[in-house]
């Protein structure tokens, strides 16, 4: 069935299909065990969601559509028919509800398809002061914040060992936008060290907040930390 191989290829709840459908859990279930059929719009979309051949299943929704009109099924005894309309008010009720939640909850976006869901441009080179600019390219977790890193690979040659030092939180982190933050570099000219941007929980933050040292340095990065852009490198060339 081409609606089940969608979901299995786009790895997608029931809950995840039916806030892409505006429609309710039951309804998609339902869909998926061939009790219903959704409209032609609904089918398409589906399709899209999960990156399936829309041509197909308009294809395949025609047919199903043609068989049901040419089946014309016998009618059904009243108390079955007093079921159905029951189910169906019961269902109409639920999609109510869940178009209610999904207005209030604003507008669902699908998972991010990109590897790193922020962009961040840092230059190879620069003095004292560095401009780096951030872009949000999806939509982020708003239970996790998220703070602009560098890593300084060797910061003792005598004992070599990476140290980290926080550079800047993100504060626009809303789907498309961007802010360019200033930073300034106080380690010796000539060193290079790796940006790059990640985010934690709130228990992150506050290991974070215990971890600090002179500058910003962090000692050690907390449990559950994410890489949240791709690594950058710059050198710090003059003073």
């Amino acid at each position: 069935m081409e609606m089940r191989y969608g979901r299995e290829k786009a790895n997608l709840s029931l809950q995840d299909l039916a806030q892409c459908m505006y429609s309710s859990k039951a309804t998609v279930s339902r869909w998926l065990n061939a009790k219903a059929m959704p409209d032609e719009k609904q089918a398409i979309d589906w399709a899209e969601q999960c990156g399936t051949d829309v041509a197909v299943m308009t294809d395949l929704w025609r047919r199903a559509r043609s068989d049901a009109v040419t089946e014309a099924p016998s009618e059904p005894p009243q108390g079955l028919r007093r079921v159905r309309v029951l189910a169906v008010i019961a269902v109409a009720a639920i999609a109510v509800v869940t178009m209610i939640v999904l207005l209030n909850r604003g507008p669902q976006r699908p998972p991010c398809a990109l590897d790193y869901p922020i962009a961040l441009y840092v230059p190879a080179q620069s003095g004292e002061v560095m401009d780096v600019t951030v872009e949000v390219k999806c939509t982020l977790d708003s239970q996790r914040k998220h703070f602009v890193v560098e890593e300084v690979p060797n910061v003792d040659l005598r004992n070599p060992h990476p140290a980290y030092y926080v550079k800047a939180r993100i504060v626009r982190t809303r789907l498309g936008e961007s802010s360019v933050l200033r930073m300034i570099l106080k380690e010796p000219v000539g060193l290079r060290a790796k940006f790059y941007v990640i985010s934690v929980d709130a228990a992150g933050e506050r290991a974070l907040e215990q971890n600090r040292v002179v500058d910003d340095g962090l000692l050690d990065l907390p449990e559950g930390t994410r890489q949240e852009s791709t690594t950058s490198w710059h050198v710090k060339a003059w003073q």
